[in-house]
């Protein structure tokens, strides 16, 4: 007899609760508004920027209500963000198995075709949770971390094991406190066999892990640190593995327990995993560590070419607030800079989740749209060295026909999973699809503002030339700069 394998039998049991998943999915797809009016004009709405930066961008209505209840008090809603029900997430959620599973659970999947299904749930889970939480800021966040602390989901037990570092690393730290996140991501099975850890032992350390945790984690390259501190820190990282449940712990005979000298600090302990424990110390005690994460921030929030009063503002926050990043982010969001911060490119992963949202799209968690983030290089956890994936606009600019198709085959249905009702919308917006208004509300939907006289030019000269339908247009008006830059 045949034996299944597990992603099979896991498979058969997803296939047999398809019509359960179906049900999940109607009711926990939000309702729209009675009506929607997005921002008018040519100016740059303030709570459409905000929106902008803070989420994933803005579901139809959303910039009403946050203007209604007034940005500061929505900002403080978004850095509380227990406070916000996720009920209807969790009850979408529900369908992927591998979610809770124990690591000894997760690395029971060892067949190719395993270990991608269990790669193909978590990005599915990312993308589902980005689209439709409300925890947006918060979100947001987790996807910055995820860059910040990167782990290749391709590398080996990676694989398997990068679903518990999402939920017990990144997850719970990320608007919570830095030194606490550092501390749980050096214990981190995933990181430690990404950085090959797992093979740092006395007769022959391994210095991946302590060259990232330095230039990449806290200090930054330009940090201060020197080829010293690199092979004194993986002296202090020696012994720090897992076991075969795939489990962090410290083998003693593995440890070197001789003097070490760390950026001007000697350590040296009876217990030894206290040597590695002293290091995430003065990694976090460093100046350096602020700035360079802060910097980090400043650029994915604000702007390529981070403002140096914007980074002045996050680091006094950090040091006043010993490395909580909810007042960071306050401090970041309230700058007066802020509102003058030039666009963001956005990255495709963002581009796509900015689509769904603002077009109350429904997304039943296919692989469909991960396969196309893989073809954009922005699939969940899918760059391959330890820096994330890069946040400025000059290396994401070789795509762009790629991304045009990803916004047309969104609009017209040729993206399995994604459905966007493009008759709800306009109804909403008191406006009938083949109108000539449309094109106009559909700008103001999209883009927060009025679209620009050669903007409606170009789109009526293109679909009249092509002869385009309604749809194969509006995926036009997204695929153009305007809601490429955010």
């Amino acid at each position: 007899m045949n034996r299944l394998t597990r992603r099979a039998f896991l498979s058969a049991i997803t296939l047999s609760a398809a019509g359960c998943a179906s049900a999940i999915n109607s009711y926990t797809q939000p309702d729209l508004p009675s009506v929607v009016l997005p921002p008018t004009g040519v100016e740059r709405d303030p709570v459409a920027h905000l929106l902008n930066r803070a989420t994933y961008g803005p579901r139809p209505g959303q910039i009403a209500r946050v203007r209604a209840i007034g940005r500061d008090s929505w900002l403080e809603q978004q850095l509380d963000y227990t406070s916000i029900d996720e009920d209807t997430v969790t009850l979408r959620l529900r369908r992927f198995d591998t979610l809770r599973m124990k690591p000894r659970d997760l690395l029971s999947f060892r067949s190719r075709a395993d270990r991608r299904y269990v790669r193909d749930e978590l990005a599915a889970m990312t993308l589902v949770r980005a689209v439709y939480s409300e925890r947006q800021l918060y979100e947001v966040m987790v996807g910055f971390w995820s860059d910040h602390f990167n782990i290749y989901h391709f590398k080996g037990d990676t694989a398997n094991l990068k679903t518990v570092d999402d939920r017990e690393v990144i997850r719970p730290h990320a608007l919570g406190n830095f030194g606490d996140m550092l501390r749980a991501s050096a214990h981190s099975p995933a990181m430690l066999v990404y950085l090959d850890n797992v093979a740092n032992e006395k007769s022959h350390p391994n210095e991946n892990y302590a060259r990232e945790i330095m230039e990449l984690h806290t200090l930054g390259v330009d940090g201060g640190y020197t080829e010293h501190d690199i092979k004194e820190v993986a002296r202090c990282f020696t012994g720090w593995s897992i076991n075969e449940r795939g489990e962090f712990i410290f083998i003693s005979n593995w440890h070197d327990f001789d003097e070490k000298r760390v950026l001007g600090h000697i350590i040296r302990s009876d217990d030894g995993v206290s040597d590695g424990d002293r290091v995430l110390d003065i990694l976090l005690e460093h100046p350096a560590t602020p700035r360079f994460v802060c910097t980090k921030l400043v650029r994915r929030l604000v702007a390529d070419d981070p403002p140096e009063s914007i980074v002045d503002a996050a680091v006094r926050a950090w040091r006043g607030n010993n490395g909580d990043i909810a007042p960071v982010l306050r401090a970041i969001f309230t700058h007066p800079e802020f509102e003058t911060a030039p666009p963001k490119l956005k990255r495709p992963y963002e581009l796509l989740v900015s689509l769904l949202r603002v077009t109350n799209a429904s997304y039943n968690g296919d692989n469909g749209a991960i396969n196309r983030l893989d073809q954009l290089g922005h699939r969940p956890f899918g760059w391959p060295t330890p820096d994330g994936f890069p946040d400025t606009a000059l290396e994401w600019t070789g795509n762009q026909l790629g991304r045009w198709n990803l916004m047309i085959d969104a609009f017209t249905g040729s993206l399995p999973g994604i459905n966007i009702d493009v008759e709800a919308l306009a109804d909403v917006g008191r406006v009938h699809i083949d109108d000539v208004e449309a094109l106009n509300y559909f700008g103001r939907l999209l883009l927060k503002r009025d679209l620009l006289p050669n903007e409606v030019m170009i789109l009526r000269d293109v679909a009249e030339t092509d002869t385009l339908q309604a749809r194969e247009v509006l995926g036009l008006l997204a695929a153009s700069p305007a809601f490429q830059w955010r």
